[in-house]
């Protein structure tokens, strides 16, 4: 029996959505949309912080900014938000950061390699490295069973 369970190094998930024209009307929309699309949660999901924590890295990365756990807090809790767990904040960023789309480095939070990009060209490039990635041992898993039913 093979231990499926030990050879899964990472997931993702894709979903393909269609984008109506009243979804680009909000951004916390676009936020939601985004994340539903992107695998980061689950439909009808209810709870919000890990959306919050989302917009938040977003509007950081595109004002080129890369924020530490307390300049995530701090923006969550800017007039008008409610105060947030420091522990519940930090485990949505560990749990982004393992997936491999958040890197933290010296404290600091980015999307990617931090080098500036897009914010479409790092998920892109996410996204595509690791179907690159998986397709290697799916194609040579299948190039393997291919030969052995010619035979």
């Amino acid at each position: 029996m093979i231990p499926e369970a030990k050879l899964i190094k990472s997931e993702i998930m894709i979903r393909e959505l269609s984008l109506p024209d009243d979804v680009l009307l909000a951004r916390k929309s676009i936020v939601r949309w985004l994340a539903l699309s992107l695998g980061l949660i689950m439909p009808n999901e209810s709870r919000t912080l890990l959306l919050d924590i989302f917009d938040v890295l977003l509007e950081f990365h595109a004002k080129g900014v890369s924020p530490t756990t307390k300049e995530i807090i701090d923006r969550l809790e800017a007039p008008g938000g409610e105060k947030q767990n420091p522990k519940a904040v930090y485990y949505h960023l560990q749990r982004l950061t393992n997936m491999g789309i958040l890197t933290r480095n010296k404290g600091k939070y980015y999307f990617g390699d931090g080098d500036g990009k897009s914010m479409p060209d790092v998920f892109r490039d996410f996204y595509k490295n690791k179907s690159d990635s998986a397709f290697g041992n799916i194609e040579k898993a299948l190039r393997k069973l291919e030969n052995g039913y010619r035979q």
